[in-house]
């Protein structure tokens, strides 16, 4: 009869201890529901659906404040809403919530949606998430030709902060096409940004 060489009693402690340990976080891995929002941001999803544009806005930008990942899918329900100022404020709060995750969204946005405020909201939410993304910097790029001057007056205080040769080449481009009053007075400011008189 051949017999097998027992753990030694710390062996098993050992092995009783890192499977009690284990155990707990394995369970939180496979169970984890999402954060619930805290009470500011169940406050906040509440003004989203008020009747008072005011109070909806207000929503928006706490939301965006209190950057929370449990109120994304709240946001979300008024990306694709009727009223244009839903789907930019909706825009912009995503950005600030999702950060990186949400660029591929705006891109698709400022390239798809008809209507300026939203483009203007999707430049702004992409600003500060596109350091080092190519498609944002062609996205700005393309957003100094929007047929809009308001969101052409955004892409060029974007554009006139970003240190790549394409950008300064695309402002001086517009800088010498545009003709609108209030756009130029914008690229007066970014001339100065880059060092042009």
């Amino acid at each position: 009869m051949t017999t097998r060489p027992l753990m030694t009693r710390s062996a098993r402690l050992w092995c009783l201890a890192a499977w009690c340990l284990a155990a707990p976080l394995m369970a939180a891995a496979e169970d984890t529901p999402a954060a619930a929002p805290s009470p500011k941001a169940v406050e906040a999803i509440r003004l989203l659906a008020s009747s008072d544009p005011y109070q909806r806005e207000l929503g928006f930008l706490r939301l965006e404040a209190l950057r929370e990942p449990a109120t994304v899918s709240a946001i979300k329900r008024y990306v694709d809403n009727r009223n244009l100022n839903m789907r930019a404020y909706s825009l912009r709060a995503l950005a600030a919530i999702e950060g990186t995750q949400a660029v591929p969204f705006l891109l698709e946005r400022l390239r798809t949606d008809r209507e300026p405020v939203v483009r203007r909201a999707a430049l702004l939410g992409l600003e500060p998430l596109a350091k080092g993304n190519s498609e944002a910097l062609a996205a700005f790029l393309s957003a100094l030709r929007d047929h809009d001057t308001q969101v052409r007056m955004a892409a060029v205080d974007i554009v006139s902060r970003i240190d790549d040769p394409k950008a300064r080449a695309a402002l001086l481009e517009r800088n010498r096409r545009e003709h609108r009053r209030d756009v130029r007075r914008v690229l007066s400011m970014a001339m100065k940004r880059i060092g042009q008189p």
